[in-house]
């Protein structure tokens, strides 16, 4: 009998820092928990169970419980020698740190280890070909994720750089293999490769014919102990084992990580009570996330309004908290409508109006969050309908789910036909999303366009400091210029059931007003006879000089960043409010005008300043304000738009 070891085959001597290897070391952590619990989900979905289980366990192990240490060790320490003949003496620094890494997992008396278990469909050869493939080989086609290049971001969770997989399948056949990742070097008889497979036999072949797996009682303990586990709790699925594991850098806790990871990106297979996930650590605490807690978690992170930075343990984790929370309120409040293509089905959750104010479609594949850039259905294709938050599932085992799954990019966070289908394809995918276009549009309300003036201005430190309370000066772009199309404040909506409604005051899809049926609305809106300037009086105070050049009976005036940059020009933000804590109006002559402050959504705070009996002249409106949670820390001289409008009342 064969004996279960890792095996190097051919390959070209690359180094320690090779171009995949180092992909892959700067992946973040909320990265490859996403990834991890994405294929966990899909072979739950392939194995057919209502819902799926995925399990995270954190232990300590003996080092002679690891497979072939001494053969992964002996092989390091060959490579060692030779890349650093080949560098003269040393290694470069990148390559220094790896291999110190390396010794010092090596050196540990006991290795710390992350186990993730699920009850998915488990692996058989091809299965497990795949997985120990680079994502160019052995792709599965069928309802699950293919196997591949993303199991390989794990890599970065391990120290050791190296990976065990088990499986066992519903008729109770097990399967163990692995793969490390050391550096290339010489060999006996050819160069030898820097990946190393814990397998039987490399056979050389052909896909599935690639090696021969150890199987049964062959299987390493460590691996076979995981499966036993499986075997007990649901009797069927697949472990990932991630020997030295490095706890990514000592960031928060697991038991916070992965709850947010899941809830974020999971939350319609969570809410539909297709996923649950468990998160054990080796002091014995254990952490679950479920349909009971979504909502809680959403909660807890509703006011972050940006992604999370990129150096944290959740960086490039999208969608946004708020974002996600909005999505999680399209789920649980809007209404369900079922859409036939050509291609198959899919489920879609429409709310209107929109919680963000604006129209967003979130696609899911398999109850995971894909993206919100889909082809026919970016928000341009809905400028006529009032902003909508839609939710579009296809379903598992159309045409149109898997078209969707092969269009998406490895790491299953975007959308690229044009890239990954082939043209018969694209007209196909193209077609269906069309179709779902042409359902939501049936499905929202019109917006009556009128012609309006541009009430913003974008005022800018003219020495490009960004400096407040009077240290720079500041410039005005632009002049008012009459448009044909209505900005979304200042347009009408008519209902597909035939009433005519309008927005009320501080538009944007609050409560509507409804005219009735039969009879035609004339109220119009009117282009407003303003110009505005505005400058930062210091930290929280900020002032706008308005020139009126007729009368007006009622003006509404509201404040927020501007989307596009702060006051250094360098970042990028979503359009968002303020909320005023006090402010004075008042005319040329200092005298008050009448003035109320009031809000422009339940519990929003005060963002709106009502003026009222205002004759043409000019006025002067001073605030203190407080920006959004999420933004104090990066908005030090904020630049705002100010939007004028007339209410509709």
């Amino acid at each position: 009998m064969s004996k279960v070891s890792l095996k190097f085959g051919p390959g070209e001597p690359s180094g320690f820092t090779d171009l995949m290897t180092a992909t892959f070391n700067d992946a973040p952590p909320a990265r490859i928990l996403r990834e991890l619990l994405q294929n966990s989900l899909d072979a739950a979905v392939e194995a057919g169970v209502q819902t799926a289980r995925v399990r995270f366990e954190v232990s300590f192990l003996k080092k002679a419980d690891v497979p072939d240490l001494s053969g992964y060790t002996r092989t390091f320490r060959g490579a060692v020698k030779y890349h650093r003949r080949v560098g003269n003496g040393r290694l470069s620094d990148p390559a220094q740190q790896v291999v110190d890494t390396i010794e010092s997992a090596l050196e540990a008396e006991s290795i710390l280890t992350l186990s993730v278990l699920d009850n998915g469909v488990g692996f058989n050869k091809r299965r497990m070909t795949a997985v120990l493939s680079d994502g160019s080989g052995v792709k599965d086609n069928s309802a699950a994720g293919s196997y591949g290049v993303g199991h390989f971001s794990a890599v970065a969770a391990s120290d050791l750089r190296y990976l065990l997989y088990g499986g066992v399948l519903k008729t109770g056949h097990r399967i163990g293999a692995g793969f490390a990742i050391v550096a290339g070097g010489p060999g006996k008889r050819y160069p030898r490769a820097a990946r190393g497979y814990l397998v039987k036999k490399a056979l050389g072949g052909a896909d599935s014919d690639r090696f021969k797996f150890a199987v049964g009682d062959e299987i390493p303990p460590i691996i076979l102990s995981a499966l036993s586990k499986i075997r007990k709790k649901w009797h069927h699925g697949s472990a990932v084992i991630i020997p030295a594991f490095n706890r990514f850098g000592e960031t928060p806790p697991l038991t916070e990580i992965i709850p947010l990871v899941a809830a974020l990106n999971f939350s319609a297979a969570i809410h539909a009570g297709e996923l649950v996930v468990e998160v054990a650590l080796e002091d014995g605490t254990l952490r679950r996330v479920d349909r009971d807690n979504l909502k809680d978690l959403l909660e807890s992170v509703r006011d972050r309004v940006r992604s999370f930075r990129s150096d944290t343990s959740l960086g490039g984790l999208r969608p946004s908290g708020q974002v996600a929370w909005a999505t999680y309120q399209a789920l649980v409040n809007g209404r369900q409508a079922e859409v036939a293509t050509m291609m198959g089905k899919a489920d879609l959750r429409l709310l209107v109006p929109a919680p963000l104010e604006r129209t967003r479609l979130d696609l899911f594949r398999n109850g995971m969050w894909i993206t919100d850039n889909i082809p026919e259905l970016g928000p341009s294709a809905f400028d006529d309908r009032q902003e909508f938050h839609a939710v579009l599932m296809p379903s598992s085992g159309s045409e149109l789910h898997r078209l969707i799954r092969k269009a998406e990019g490895p790491m299953h966070d975007e959308l690229s036909p044009k890239k990954r289908l082939n043209e018969s394809e694209r007209e196909q995918l193209g077609t269906a999303l069309r179709a779902i276009a042409a359902r939501l549009k049936s499905e929202v309300p019109t917006m009556k366009a009128e012609t309006y003036s541009p009430d913003d201005f974008l005022v800018v430190p003219s020495d490009g400091e960004g400096a407040v309370g009077g240290s720079a000066t500041y410039s005005l772009w632009g002049d008012p210029v009459i448009y044909a199309k209505a900005r979304r404040d200042q347009q009408r909506i008519d209902t597909v059931a035939g009433e005519k409604t309008r927005l009320e005051p501080g538009g944007r899809g609050g409560e509507r007003s409804k005219t009735p049926r039969g009879r035609s609305s004339t109220q119009r809106s009117r282009p407003l006879p303003f110009r505005s300037t505005g400058v930062p009086d210091g930290p929280g105070r900020y002032s706008i000089e308005i020139e009126c050049t007729q009368p007006v009976d009622n003006v509404v005036l509201r404040f927020r960043i501007d989307e596009n940059a702060d006051a250094t020009c360098d970042r990028l933000w979503q359009d968002e409010g303020v909320v005023l804590t006090a402010f004075a109006a008042t005319d040329a002559d200092g005298t008050a005008v009448a003035s109320q402050l009031e809000s422009d959504a339940e519990d929003a705070g005060s963002r709106l300043i009502r003026l009222q009996g205002l004759v043409a002249g000019t006025y002067r409106v001073s605030m203190e304000y407080k920006v959004p949670p999420g933004f104090d820390e990066a908005v030090q001289a904020p630049v705002f738009r100010v939007d004028l409008h007339r209410p509709l009342d």
